[in-house]
């Protein structure tokens, strides 16, 4: 697989603009904060197979999952049933949800971007783009807008853009600092460890989110922190390496994490293993502590729930002590996976 955009052509001007990404309001984060009225867990429910660090939804609030050997399940958030979309389905590294219905993206070695109807498992649209990556590359999360698909190398930390309409792959940033984890995992407080003792970073690029109005891209590694890309410096193609760079702004730190969502009012949501935390940042850049809860510091996914009428905002939270290290990798499991539902205040 060739490498489009080499690490050697932009070392050079990486080291000069890493220092860049961090925005004068990031160098003065606010503490996180109580919220005035919490958020509840109002159910737990064991499930019944192993699930991939991996939770969606469409844009109606309707679940899906991954089981850890790729395949899709819809997944009922009162009993936490899973039910298999279609069993004939490549095997997926990676799954978003749109009104466009699902994306995913198949494993090596031959990945492939599918559009897949969420009611029948019916793959809708096929795009290669081997072309767009690299030796050890394994794609960890996507996101997708009328026209254009973005992915996260964390196998190979880079940007892959995808253009709906040709086909056409590109690669983009690679070696980016932004891309990349340069801190320990924290779990309960302590470092997460090897069997040899040396410090686990959780893996490189995991989490991209899209704002609704689909102008940003929010990315981070499990370690922090959050960064944040305009979709139209990705797509610009007179900006160069350098400009592209110096547009990553550090967004917030954060703890480690366990998992993030946004809502349609884009305030994103995240799973914080580090202190057991449910924690909210929005637009307005204020950050909350909406729950403290020991069942938190094992959390491996979240994603929003269908809403009510009536009835607060939902978040489902998956958690189990066991987490892969890269997305799809096998992982024993030690303990059962449970899923949480918690009510938004």
């Amino acid at each position: 697989m060739k490498i489009r955009l080499s690490s050697l052509l932009t070392s050079a001007l990486i080291m000069s603009a890493a220092v860049l990404g961090l925005s004068p309001a990031a160098r003065a984060d606010r503490p996180w904060q109580d919220a005035h009225v919490q958020a509840r867990i109002v159910g737990e429910h064991e499930l019944s197979l192993p699930l991939a660090p991996s939770l969606n939804s469409l844009p109606d609030g309707s679940p899906f999952a991954l089981g850890m050997t790729g395949k899709i399940y819809r997944l009922d958030p009162v009993d936490s049933r899973l039910t298999l979309l279609m069993d004939e389905l490549p095997a997926i590294t990676a799954l978003t949800a749109t009104s466009q219905g699902l994306w995913a993206v198949t494993q090596a070695p031959t990945p492939a971007l599918l559009n897949i109807a969420p009611d029948t498992g019916v793959i809708l649209n096929h795009i290669g783009f081997s072309n767009a990556l690299a030796v050890g590359s394994h794609i960890s999360a996507l996101q997708v807008t009328d026209s254009k698909a973005f992915l996260v190398d964390d196998g190979v930390p880079a940007f892959v853009i995808i253009d709906l309409r040709s086909g056409h792959a590109e690669r983009l940033l690679e070696g980016a600092p932004s891309l990349s984890s340069h801190a320990p995992l924290i779990r309960h407080g302590q470092p997460v460890t090897t069997a040899q003792g040396q410090p686990k970073t959780g893996g490189n690029v995991r989490f991209l989110l899209l704002d609704h109005g689909k102008n940003w891209l929010f990315y981070q590694t499990p370690t922090g922190p959050l960064y944040r890309i305009g979709t139209d410096i990705l797509t610009d193609s007179s900006l160069g390496p350098a400009e592209r760079i110096e547009a990553m702004t550090n967004w917030r730190r954060t703890p480690s994490l366990g998992g993030m969502t946004i809502s349609r009012d884009d305030t994103i949501y995240m799973i914080d293993i580090e202190h057991g935390d449910l924690l909210a940042f929005g637009a307005d850049r204020l950050p909350w502590r909406l729950l403290h809860d020991e069942k938190l510091y094992d959390a491996q996914a979240v994603t929003l729930l269908k809403g009510r009428s009536g009835v607060p905002g939902r978040l489902a939270v998956l958690t189990g002590s066991a987490m892969p290290e890269n997305g799809m990798n096998p992982a024993p499991i030690t303990n059962h996976q449970h899923l949480l539902e918690i009510t938004l205040p």
